[in-house]
């Protein structure tokens, strides 16, 4: 690949590592792992959701300071790849895109198409990131030497050729006409018709693990654009998890094999960007999910681990070492034998068991309340400007149900069921369950929003109850007449505890504490 700024063919080895996903005390030690590993450039997603919060809340500082990270990056001679979006998938929440993208329900507004309602949001946003990623340029004597238009857009329904390049034309007016722009997307047929940009000048990459062929998917690629660097932008050294299921794995061999086989391929100079290199951890709600297909859910767990070369807490593995023996074997210059000595896992300690001994049961979870509406329909997380956290419906009804079925068909995601402030039981988005409570004339519904769809078909992911509620034959959702609270839980620090005085049951907040 050549430089954009000299014209020198620069050799590359990449590997993804996600800012968002490590306190930024720690960028360094990962940065310095990464390059001791033989890899030059990193690539990092930049998550909208992360940046803008909220309409017009913009965060650059801490763990959000983008710009922090590529600092570190160029001092340690590291090439940066940067991945904007505005949809990054990265098994986070609805794909790095901020829940009031979605509006309401009724408002149908379509993600990832021209559709305006939907593009104004992104152009306010790239209006505030993009003249800040300007600097930071490569050919301006920064470390960015390629940016990403979208993320595996033809894996998406839309298919929207008009959509991809009105953000190539936004990328290119902020950005300029030297920066190296491209798409990522699978190697399937289908994935090649509506991911890459067939103009502009736009490269367009393919992404694969080591079960699939190299060779097989670079001639694929080679039938849709028939010249420049081959790129697999995502080369998975192990994969994501699920709740529920077993930790994912590779093997450090398999591994090391394919990736072997593509720094020796006869196809000429391939260039690999691991995914992940290093994984990190799914801090505060920002976990994603996936739905393959209804009604199945699977929310990602708070780990982030993907078994990469790097564990969660930043140690190297043997993957980590198989892989810089490799690029050592085919790629010696990118070696620099010194940085090793500097690769130093982190001392681990034992703190103890944690001590709880404070507890904020339900009902008086309504004091962290950031938002209380009285008599108001069934609104959705989104229509009640919420990102994340429980939203509590509460309704009283005149007269005493008896030993009746409580039905409600779209839970989003888990909710837990209380009648008369005593808990009945719980409905969970994947199960489809009915549940038959006691007697009672007050229903309160805490529904958990477990994360976002990130990826697939199924993208609108609404958070409440989006449907219709029932007490046997009779629907009692549709009206005005529930009591709302919202509970983003970043407020617990105001919350009354109370003294534990015995097992808490579901719908309470304990706070514990432990020694350092």
């Amino acid at each position: 690949m050549c430089s954009p700024k000299t014209g020198k063919t620069l050799t590359l080895c990449q590997e993804a590592f996600t800012t968002f996903r490590v306190p930024h005390e720690l960028w360094y030690d990962r940065l310095l792992k990464l390059r001791a590993s033989g890899i030059n450039v990193v690539s990092t997603y930049v998550p909208w959701n992360f940046h803008e919060p909220h309409p017009g809340q913009y965060n650059f500082e801490g763990d959000a300071n983008l710009f922090k990270f590529m600092e570190i990056a160029q001092s340690l001679g590291l090439f940066v790849n940067i991945r904007p979006g505005p949809y990054i998938c990265s098994e986070w929440d609805l794909g790095g895109m901020p829940y009031f993208v979605l509006g309401s329900k009724k408002d149908g507004i379509q993600m990832r198409t021209v559709d305006s309602r939907y593009l104004s949001h992104v152009e306010c946003y790239f209006n505030e990131l993009l003249p800040r990623l300007k600097p930071y340029l490569y050919e301006n004597g920064g470390p960015i030497i390629l940016v990403q238009v979208e993320n595996e857009y033809g894996s998406y329904k839309a298919c929207d050729f008009d959509y991809m390049t009105h953000l190539t034309k936004l990328m290119r007016k902020h950005l300029g006409e030297n920066v190296i722009l491209y798409t990522a997307d699978g190697w399937d047929m289908h994935h090649l018709i509506c991911g890459p940009i067939h103009h502009s000048n736009v490269l367009t990459t393919i992404n694969f693990g080591p079960n699939s062929d190299h060779m097989s998917a670079f001639h694929r690629l080679r039938s849709f654009q028939g010249h420049g660097p081959l790129v697999n932008s995502e080369f998975y050294p192990g994969w994501l998890d699920h709740w529920g299921e077993p930790h994912q794995c590779k093997s450090s061999s398999f591994v090391e094999t394919e990736f072997s086989k593509m720094l020796t391929s006869s196809m000429g100079n391939i260039f690999v960007n691991f995914y992940m290199f290093f994984g990190g951890t799914n801090f505060a709600f920002y976990n994603g999910a996936n739905m393959a297909t209804e009604p199945k859910y699977q929310p990602d767990p708070t780990s982030y681990d993907y078994d990469a070369p790097l564990t969660e807490c930043g140690d190297t593995t043997q993957k980590y070492y198989a892989i810089r023996n490799a690029i050592k074997k085919h790629r010696p210059h990118l070696i620099d034998e010194h940085l090793l000595s500097k690769v130093v896992n982190s001392t681990k300690q034992g703190y103890g068991k944690v001590s709880f001994k404070l507890v904020l049961n339900y009902p008086h979870l309504k004091s962290l309340a950031t938002k209380h509406l009285i008599n108001g329909p069934l609104f959705t997380f989104e229509e009640l400007q919420q990102d994340y956290g429980f939203v509590l419906y509460e309704k009283t009804y005149s007269n005493y149900y008896h030993n009746v079925e409580l039905e409600i068909p779209e839970p989003r995601d888990m909710v837990y069921v209380f009648a008369d402030d005593k808990y009945a039981g719980k409905i969970y988005r994947s199960a489809n369950e009915k549940l038959v409570l006691p007697s009672f004339r007050k229903l309160g519904l805490l529904v958990e929003n477990m994360g976002r769809i990130n990826y697939g078909p199924f993208l609108h992911d609404y958070k409440g109850i989006v449907g219709e509620v029932k007490l046997g034959k009779e629907v009692v959702s549709k009206g005005a007449d529930w009591n709302i609270w919202s509970l983003p839980l970043n407020n617990t620090n105001l919350a009354q505890f109370e003294v534990l005085k015995q097992n808490p049951g579901p719908g309470s907040i304990l706070r514990g504490e432990f020694r350092i």
